[in-house]
């Protein structure tokens, strides 16, 4: 259902034009899934390609609009001078659930999709961006996408309204966060690891192209949704890298973890 007066970004892209037939990928058996997912980008980059910028640590298999709805996201919407000034307002009180997010680079181009689940306020929510990939897996669209945590906002001279988002430097945590928000939702039906960039830690991090540091094991989750319910004990997994082992480490840390 369309929100009155709301411009989502994903509603001005033309999706029928981003791949020609001949680019596309069909994958039929998860080993060659999992080839050609390690072919893809692992950063965002500047809009010439240039740049190693936020950690691309998540693929999204299948339909987005129910599993999102389901946990609870929203989208996001382009900027104008409205959304420009709804967002001042927020940032000194007020509430705006569809609040534009920054530019990120795949493929030479912007994000296709931006989701958003607001916390206590405006500086602190999930911000998640998605491109869309000439694969297929089993007829179903394959995502490649960056989730951040957003912790506070602080000013720069490299953002266009001289503030940006501070992230959490961990960016494990908010894809562990996503990771469970789906399942919770029971709209995951198989989910699996792969590897990502290279493993960093607080001691020696990653700088993205703001210069935030950041820091990372170096996975991947990979999400294969359902628009039909699945219960968690009925999720299977990609026997990749990482399994069932795997996912009950990032059950804990979640656990451990303070609430978004």
């Amino acid at each position: 259902m369309t929100v009155p007066g709301l411009r989502a970004d994903w509603q001005q892209v033309d999706w029928h034009s981003l791949y020609s037939e001949d680019e596309f990928v069909h994958c039929e058996d998860e080993g060659k899934l999992r080839e050609t997912l390690a072919q893809l980008p692992l950063t965002t980059t500047r809009k010439n390609g240039t740049g190693r910028g936020d950690p691309l640590n998540l693929i999204i298999i299948g339909d987005l609009r129910k599993p999102f709805i389901k946990a609870g996201w929203d989208e996001t919407e382009v900027l104008t001078a409205g959304a420009a000034w709804r967002t001042v307002k927020a940032f000194f009180g007020g509430e705006y659930k569809y609040s534009p997010m920054s530019t990120l680079y795949v493929f030479g181009r912007p994000q296709d999709v931006g989701l958003q689940k607001a916390r206590d306020s405006i500086h602190e929510r999930n911000h998640l961006r998605l491109w869309l990939t000439p694969i297929r897996f089993r007829g179903k669209d394959v995502w490649v996408g960056a989730i951040s945590r957003d912790i506070g906002v602080y000013f720069t001279t490299r953002a266009w309204n001289l503030m940006t988002h501070a992230i959490d430097p961990n960016v494990d945590e908010a894809r562990s966060y996503l990771a469970e928000d789906l399942a919770t939702a029971r709209s995951v039906e198989r989910l699996g690891w792969l590897r990502g960039v290279e493993p960093a830690t607080s001691d020696n991090p990653h700088r993205n192209l703001m210069k935030a540091p950041h820091w990372t094991d170096g996975g991947r989750v990979v999400l294969l949704l359902s628009n039909d319910r699945v219960p968690l004990e009925d999720i299977d997994f990609f026997d990749w890298e990482w399994t069932r082992a795997r996912w009950s480490r990032e059950k804990a840390t979640r656990q451990e973890a303070p609430a978004h």
